[in-house]
């Protein structure tokens, strides 16, 4: 249970950053970054 709740705290975390990141900057101005970064969370959660 310890480890679900981590994963999700993890996946909100990464997603306020991309939703702050798109206020600040705007759609047009995403980087494939952010779209990295999720799967390398994943694989690190489990």
């Amino acid at each position: 249970m310890d480890r679900f709740f981590l994963a999700i705290m993890v996946s909100a975390v990464l997603l306020l950053i991309v939703a702050s990141d798109l206020l600040v900057n705007g759609p047009g101005m995403k980087t494939p970054a952010d779209v990295a970064m999720l799967p390398a969370s994943a694989r690190l959660v489990r």
